[in-house]
Parts: C-alpha cells; structure tokens; sequence
C-alpha cells in the first residue's frame, strides 16, 4: 500500500485552510460591497430630502448641512471600499497560492476581477484608473464624483443665499465658506494621497506575497 508524500500530506493539511480563508474574503467582499451601496442608496434619500427641506422658510438652514453631510457620505463609502480592496488582494493571493499547489489556473476570479472591474497593480482613485477607458465600475464612480461637486455646490450657493439672513442670529455663520473650504481641501487631499499612491495596498500585497510565495501579475 502506497504511503502519501510529505508534500501530498502538506497539501491536504494546507487547502483547507486556504479555502477557509477565501470563503471568508470573499463573504467579506460581498458584505462590504452590499454595504457601500446601500449607503449610498440611502446617503441619495436622504439628501434628497435634505435638498427639499432646504427650500421651505421653516427648514431653509438645512442648506448649510448639505455640503458636509455629501462629504461625509463620498469618504464613508471610499472607507468601505478600502475594505473591499483588502478583501481582493488577500483572495487574489491565497487563489494563487492554491493555483501553484495544483500546478495551474483551476481558480481564475482574481483575473476576471482585474479585467471586469479593474487591476490591483495600476494607479487608481477609489476604482477610477488613471487612463481615458474606464471600466463602468470607474464609469459609476466618475459619475458619482460630478453628481457631489454639483450638489455641493448648489446647496453652497443657496447657503450663500441664506448668510446674509441668518448672520444676525447666528455670527459664526460668517465663516461657513472658510470652513466648508478647509473641510473639503482635508478630505480631497487625504483621499487622493491614500488612493493614488497605494501604500496600505502595497503593504497587504507585499504581507500577502512573502507570506504565501506569490506574486500580483496578472491582477
């Protein structure tokens, strides 16, 4: 009777584990994904209704709160979408490293991701690629940025409206702009600076590769 190999017996013992952990990634990137979305299916009701309360004489400060909460919603969905990169770059090394234990491409989604969505090695901002084609996923999130500058600034436009009336009850209210500026300027450069240079990616990828012995081509 023949006796199983060191590396059959290693094998058997280790893909299990690498499955459990590709389930767990890829449930993790299902999840966020859901969640991102419904965030932003809600964060569009809600300034839905915001922009409608903005326009009664009861409610018209409400104005002031657009801009902000719009902002507040961009860089809550970009922190669940970090979430979604972590979980295809740690699925995309762990499918690779179970491709190497069988000698070839049984598990392809990380390819199929790299060209339906977009390729975890090049330059990017929040899944746009820094070239003219776009995927739609990129398409989308174009879309998403200019549909933000427009409602912030029309909500800006009406709380310049609303200044000069609310200024006698409410002083500070004079350094709204500077405020909104500054708050905008934070968020833009932060976010621009953690997604075009990708150094929390690298770092996963470079975890990922030394830990499991592969590299990110094709990805």
């Amino acid at each position: 009777m023949s006796h199983p190999t060191a590396s059959s017996v290693a094998d058997e013992r280790t893909l299990p584990v690498l499955q459990a952990q590709l389930d767990r990634m890829r449930g993790m990137l299902y999840n966020y994904s859901a969640i991102f979305y419904r965030l932003i299916t809600l964060g569009v009701v809600v300034l839905i209704a915001m922009a409608a309360a903005s326009m009664t004489e009861t409610l018209r400060g409400v104005a002031f709160l657009i801009p902000f909460f719009t902002i507040w919603v961009g860089t809550q969905s970009a922190y669940y979408l970090t979430y979604t990169i972590f979980a295809r770059v740690y699925a995309t090394g762990i499918e690779k490293a179970i491709n190497r234990h069988f000698g070839q491409d049984v598990l392809i989604a990380h390819r199929i991701e790299a060209n339906y969505l977009y390729p975890l090695g090049e330059p990017q901002i929040s899944t746009v690629q820094m070239r003219l084609k776009q995927t739609y996923i990129g398409f989308i999130t174009v879309q998403f940025f200019i549909l933000s500058a427009v409602i912030i600034g029309l909500s800006a436009y009406r709380a310049w409206q609303l200044i000069p009336f609310v200024a006698s009850e409410l002083p500070p209210i004079l350094f709204y702009f500077p405020a909104l500026i500054l708050w905008s300027l934070f968020h833009l450069i932060y976010l621009f600076r953690y997604f075009g240079t990708r150094h929390y990616q690298r770092r996963i990828m470079r975890v990922v590769g030394e830990g499991y012995g592969v590299n990110y081509d094709e990805a």
